[in-house]
C-alpha cells in the first residue's frame, strides 16, 4: 500500500483488505450493523420514532424519525440518506452524525432504511428515498415539520442518493428542497478522474471497491435515467444551495470537486470543504478536531447561515 500523510487523529481508519464485497461478507456486515442499530439508543435529548411507508413499486420500507424530546412547534425537516456502497446497512456512526446536527439545528430528521443492492439495484434505493421525501411532506402536519424548510443530506453513496433526490424533486415538480448536503459523495459512473486513478489502495474506500459497487448498483442498467444514477452528468440548473465535503486521499475526491464547479457555473451557491490529510469516512472519528470543526460548518449551513465559501 502507498503511504499517505493522514491526520494523526484519523490513523485508526484502516484499509479494507479486499477488492469487493462477497455475498458472505456483505451478509455478515449487514447482520452486525442491523443488530447494532436495533440496540443503539438515541443520543440524550433525542427521541426516535419508527415507521413503515410504501417505497418503490409500493413495497414496504422502514424509516426512523429523530427529533428533540422537548421540541415544540414546527421544525425544519432533514431527509438523511446513509452511505455504504448502496449495499451496506446504516450504522450507529451515521446515526450519531445525524444526532449531532439536529441537536444544534432543531431539525427533525427522517433516516431512511432504503433497500440495498445487489438484491435491489438501481433505481430501487433512489425511488425508496424519493418516496420517503413524499411521505415526509404528506405527513408534515403529523410530524410537525415545516414543508417550506426541507433539506436533504447523505454521505458517500448516500450523497449520491441525496443529489439524485434533489434532481427528482426538481424534475417531477416534487417537494421544494432548500438545501442539499453532500459528504464525500459518489457522483460519477465514468470513474475517470485523477483521484480515481491514484487511490486504488486508500484506507476505508478505494477505486477497486468503487468499480465493483457501480457494477452491482447498475447491474440491470440505468433504465434510461443515467442522470439520476450518476448526478455528475445531470443538468444541475435550478438545484438548491449545496454544501460539499471531500476527503484528500479518496478516489471520490475529484468528482465531488467537479460537481461543486458545475453547480457554481449554473449559478448555484456552493459551500465546499476539501479536507486535507483525510480519508473516506473521516467523520467516523467524531472526537477529532477536524470533525468537530466540520460539524459546526454543517450546522451553520443547515441553519441557513452564510458559511465561508472558500475551501478548507
Amino acid at each position: 500500500m502507498n503511504k499517505y500523510e493522514i491526520d494523526q487523529e484519523l490513523i485508526l481508519l484502516k484499509p479494507l483488505k479486499f477488492s469487493k464485497y462477497t455475498n458472505s461478507r456483505r451478509f455478515f456486515a449487514n447482520l452486525i450493523f442491523r443488530l447494532t442499530m436495533f440496540f443503539t439508543r438515541p443520543k440524550k435529548g433525542i427521541r426516535e420514532k419508527r415507521f413503515v411507508f410504501r417505497g418503490y413499486q409500493h413495497q414496504k420500507v422502514r424509516l426512523s424519525v429523530y427529533e428533540l424530546k422537548k421540541q415544540t412547534g414546527k421544525a425544519p425537516g432533514l431527509l438523511y440518506l446513509h452511505g455504504g456502497g448502496f449495499q451496506i446497512q446504516g450504522t450507529p456512526v451515521q446515526e450519531r452524525m445525524v444526532a449531532n446536527m439536529i441537536l444544534e439545528t432543531g431539525h427533525k430528521a427522517v433516516y431512511v432504511d432504503y433497500r440495498l443492492a445487489p438484491k435491489y439495484p438501481f433505481p430501487t434505493a433512489l425511488e425508496d428515498c424519493f418516496h420517503a421525501l413524499l411521505w415526509m411532506v404528506e405527513h408534515a402536519d403529523f410530524l410537525n415539520i415545516d414543508i417550506n424548510d426541507i433539506s436533504v443530506a447523505g454521505e458517500s453513496a448516500g450523497g449520491n442518493l441525496a443529489a439524485a433526490v434533489a434532481l427528482l424533486a426538481r424534475d417531477r415538480k416534487g417537494p421544494k428542497i432548500q438545501r442539499q448536503m453532500l459528504l464525500y459523495p459518489v457522483l460519477d459512473v465514468k470513474q475517470e478522474t485523477e483521484s480515481m486513478k491514484l487511490y486504488y489502495d486508500a484506507p476505508m474506500w478505494n477505486a477497486n471497491l468503487n468499480r465493483d459497487m457501480w457494477k452491482l448498483y447498475l447491474r440491470n442498467g440505468d433504465y434510461g435515467m443515467p442522470q439520476y444514477a450518476s448526478p455528475a452528468i445531470a443538468d444541475v440548473k435550478g438545484l438548491p444551495e449545496t454544501y460539499i465535503e471531500t476527503a484528500d486521499y479518496d478516489c471520490l475526491r475529484d468528482e465531488g470537486i467537479n460537481y461543486g464547479k458545475k453547480l457554481r457555473q449554473a449559478g448555484i451557491r456552493v459551500v465546499e470543504h476539501d479536507t486535507k490529510n483525510t480519508v473516506h469516512g473521516y467523520d467516523a472519528v467524531f472526537f477529532s478536531k477536524l470533525v468537530k470543526n466540520l460539524t459546526r460548518e454543517r450546522i451553520l449551513f443547515l441553519r441557513g447561515g452564510k458559511n465561508d465559501e472558500s475551501k478548507s
